[in-house]
């Protein structure tokens, strides 16, 4: 298996820079949670762009928008604190002509359309002011060009054919090679998705157009019928790398952890029994911290010991952090 591709990092930078000046830094393992990513991506990615240099008034100069600070400990990033400081010529009051206004809010706007993106924070609050202050001259629309896969899959649909993909998976950071009989594409919530049998996994899987990075039509008829697929349930792609987690949460709770995508939520009530695709211990126990005591695991006594105790582990390590 082979890395993310170069846009695919660049897409990831453009959307993890304005979260973090926006929280004054996080560590590495609160950018790899909130990006879906994992932690020594995160590390490797932003150390990579503290290299990059722009054109500034007079002078090439370093962007200055990335500083690390561990506690020496090279084998585990997660804890790193990440820190943007814009450089000078950043700082310096900018006199925008109508063009690089225009310009500055097609880039901050697609910016906000990229996953994981704060689409109610600092960016979204500068490019309002902009727009208003810059009126009509620079009223902006932007349109999203359509995954590059989306024509070769519906081709594919459209005949009955089977295809090989590239997909990358956000648990693992890596790309798996797959073989799919496409038997659906359809847009849900602003992202396509298609809808097939998986050969690998040798089961129904969705994936998400976007995070294929290859897709090659083979010509082979696959003879399955579509129709099937309508009422069955699918799980995700990203599923398959994780173990299933049944948490019981109130309801009024259930905004703490939005943030988490879910496999499932069933409504019990005033509690809610929701099911997440869970790779990381860490993950969880943030989860359950959060969630606090009115929480409770459902499917404990099957999961594996280092998920079943993710919760008192998080919990210990927090407390420790306070004990004199």
């Amino acid at each position: 298996m082979r890395g993310p591709s170069t846009s695919v990092k660049i897409e990831r930078l453009l959307a993890i820079i304005p979260w973090v000046v926006e929280r004054g830094g996080a560590t590495v393992a609160d950018i790899a949670e909130r990006f879906e990513m994992h932690t020594g991506a995160v590390y490797d990615l932003l150390l990579a762009a503290m290299c990059y240099e722009v054109v500034g008034a007079s002078a090439y100069e370093n962007l200055g928008i990335v500083v690390f600070g561990d506690d020496g400990d090279d084998e585990d990033a997660s804890e790193a604190w990440v820190h943007v400081e814009p450089g000078a010529m950043l700082d310096r009051p900018l006199n925008l002509s109508v063009p690089q206004a225009f310009g500055i809010l097609v880039a901050g706007q697609s910016a906000l359309a990229l996953r994981g993106a704060d689409r109610s924070g600092a960016l979204a609050t500068a490019l309002d002011k902009l727009s208003t202050a810059y009126g009509e001259r620079v009223r902006v629309s932007v349109d999203l060009p359509l995954p590059r896969s989306l024509a070769t899959l519906r081709h594919a649909l459209a005949t009955g054919t089977a295809v090989s993909i590239h997909y990358y998976t956000p648990n693992t950071d890596a790309l798996s090679e797959r073989r799919v009989d496409p038997l659906g594409v359809t847009l849900v919530d602003g992202h396509w998705y298609l809808r097939g049998w998986c050969h690998l996994r040798q089961d129904l899987r969705s994936f998400r157009v976007d995070r294929i990075e290859e897709c090659s039509d083979t010509g082979e008829l696959h003879g399955r019928d579509p129709e099937t697929v309508e009422a069955a349930a699918i799980a995700p792609a990203e599923s398959d790398e994780t173990t299933e987690v049944v948490l019981s949460i109130p309801c009024d709770d259930l905004w703490r952890v939005e943030a988490y995508p879910s496999l499932e939520v069933r409504d019990d009530g005033d509690r809610c029994i929701v099911s997440y695709a869970i790779r990381s211990p860490m993950v969880l126990g943030q989860m359950l911290l959060r969630l606090g005591a009115a929480t409770h695991v459902v499917n404990a006594a099957a999961l594996p010991p280092e998920l079943a105790g993710a919760g008192r582990t998080a919990a210990a390590e927090i407390l420790e952090l306070y004990s004199p």
